[in-house]
């Protein structure tokens, strides 16, 4: 009795230190005073601020397409090669699993000043695309790992039964494998976008002048002074990843109600 009530303090503990820092950010967007002083007093006058704040917007558009673009690529080249690595042999298959998940234990910053330093050694300049090819290579294996774990749990059986009735390759991947991998699609998609959206390291050495994202555009704005704005726009980014999130979990749930309800007619 009291291990179980130990460990649902440690848990309490755990989950305030985490969650405690963000809601005191959002419910400071919401403080009138410039300098997040008590006592509070209710205003949206840092949201009107954003509204008008053309140099954030800018950048939170250039974070939201960047981010999309990563999302998308990575989503694809997970789908081909989780799929594609089924006609491997194991030791392929391993090498390549190895090759693809190295950037998960490379700190962002090392990955973000190798690149750099790779594009000068062959005397290119800095732009976008080498700011998405980047965020494509460290967003990459998320999407792997949600789509490898969906594939995996998935009924070889239904394909081979498929293909037993004449179907081509297309058409059962159209309406046998698409659908069953399409809530880990969504699911690696919307991961490999956080990670490309709150990225600093990769777009602050790669990134061409004249260009800046919203996190590049945070860490300017505390650097020469922090203002409430950056609580206004973090309270936004934090809502559209919450509903996001519920979004993603509605189709996952929904995934898996209908593998149930199959399996149970079966």
């Amino acid at each position: 009795m009291k291990k179980g009530v130990v460990s649902k303090l440690y848990v309490l503990l755990i989950m305030l230190y985490l969650y405690v820092p963000i809601i005191v950010l959002m419910i400071m967007g919401f403080n009138k005073s410039r300098y997040n002083s008590m006592p509070f007093e209710f205003s949206l006058e840092w949201y009107q601020a954003l509204i008008e704040d053309t140099v954030l917007q800018k950048a939170a558009l250039n974070s939201v397409l960047l981010a999309l673009a990563t999302g998308i690529i990575c989503v694809i080249l997970a789908t081909l090669f989780i799929l594609g690595e089924r006609y491997l042999s194991n030791r392929t298959k391993s090498l390549f699993n190895s090759i693809s998940m190295m950037p998960m234990s490379i700190p962002w910053l090392i990955m973000g000043l190798s690149l750099l330093l790779l594009i000068r050694f062959f005397d290119f300049d800095k732009s976008m695309f080498f700011v998405a090819a980047g965020h494509v290579v460290i967003s990459l294996p998320y999407s792997l790992l949600v789509l490898k774990a969906r594939v995996q749990s998935m009924d070889r059986a239904l394909e081979e039964m498929s293909a037993s009735l004449g179907a081509s390759p297309l058409t059962t991947f159209r309406r046998i494998t698409l659908p069953a991998i399409a809530p880990a699609m969504v699911a690696g998609g919307f991961l490999s976008f956080m990670i490309s959206f709150d990225n600093f390291a990769i777009s602050y050495f790669l990134m061409p002048a004249g260009v800046s994202t919203l996190p590049i555009e945070i860490q300017s704005s505390i650097k020469f002074g922090f203002t409430p704005e950056i609580n206004a726009v973090s309270t936004v980014i934090i809502g559209v990843s919450l509903l996001c999130l519920a979004v993603v979990g509605l189709i996952m749930g929904s995934s898996l109600k209908t593998m149930v309800g199959r399996s149970e007619n079966k």
